[in-house]
């Protein structure tokens, strides 16, 4: 069997999301035209879907309700069968009931139970692939279903506005830093363009593209300091040389002292 794909539940969720609404729909004006809710507890239960996609407008399916159960491996999978009650609880309220995992190896056909869907992400764009299609049925509008996805609703467009407040403040502090970091190259391009002024002050002559009436070029100033540098190491290592022999000179001096003084005494010879 091949190695089945990894995705975490947030990809999978937020790949399952673009694949219901496109990410630019979800900031029109006009709306999307459709609603995804996540983890929606079922109508007088405890049980909660992964994911709840509804249908507004006629294009997007209006009135339809998907439920979705995101498994992302086997284990995960294979609890949700071990457990049906979540399926049940949702089953009345819903056209379809979707399992929605990253490939085949983690949620095989054969293993659904019959009426249930399996979609996988699709190999291009953001559209899912339909593995099994699910028995469909309308789906029993109540107000404790309308209360729970009301209610969700909301909770999931004040989420949106958090996070879209979030986006917000990081982009207002990146734009921030920027500023800084540009004030800052500023700055250090001025100090720059004093320090030229006064090199160009103190040489007598003017930096420019061409060599005339008291200009130099770039290259030419660039080609004379390296002259001057080169000399000036010349003479720096040359100094350097000498007083080496000269401390040299000194020590071998101090040791012919030595060696005469020596001398002189064992043979008895005053200095």
């Amino acid at each position: 069997m091949a190695t089945p794909k990894k995705m975490t539940t947030s990809e999978l969720n937020e790949a399952l999301h673009a694949h219901f609404i496109r990410p630019e729909d979800r900031i029109d004006l006009a709306g999307a035209g459709a609603v995804y809710l996540t983890e929606v507890t079922a109508p007088d239960s405890t049980r909660r879907a992964d994911a709840v996609h509804i249908g507004l407008w006629q294009s997007r399916g209006a009135g339809r309700i998907d439920v979705c159960e995101l498994k992302t491996d086997r284990g995960d999978f294979r609890r949700e069968l071990d457990k049906p009650e979540k399926a049940e609880a949702w089953w009345p309220y819903c056209n379809a009931f979707w399992i929605v995992a990253p490939s085949v190896e983690v949620a095989p056909p054969e293993e659904l139970p019959r009426g249930w869907g399996l979609m996988v992400p699709g190999t291009r764009g953001r559209r899912f692939k339909k593995i099994v299609e699910p028995e469909e049925h309308e789906p029993k509008i109540t107000v404790p279903l309308l209360l729970t996805l009301l209610k969700n609703t909301e909770t999931t467009r004040t989420n949106a506005l958090l996070q879209q407040q979030r986006k917000l403040r990081r982009e207002a502090y990146e734009q921030q830093q920027q500023a800084l970091a540009q004030r800052q190259a500023n700055t250090s391009s001025g100090r720059r363009l004093e320090a030229l002024d006064r090199l160009e002050e103190l040489m007598g002559l003017k930096l420019d593209d061409y060599a005339w009436e008291g200009r130099i070029t770039p290259e030419t100033a660039a080609e004379s300091f390296k002259t001057f540098m080169q000399g000036q190491a010349a003479v720096d290592n040359a100094k350097r040389d000498a007083r080496h022999v000269l401390r040299e000179l000194d020590r071998a001096a101090r040791d012919a002292q030595g060696h005469a003084d020596a001398l002189r005494k064992a043979l008895g010879v005053s200095s």
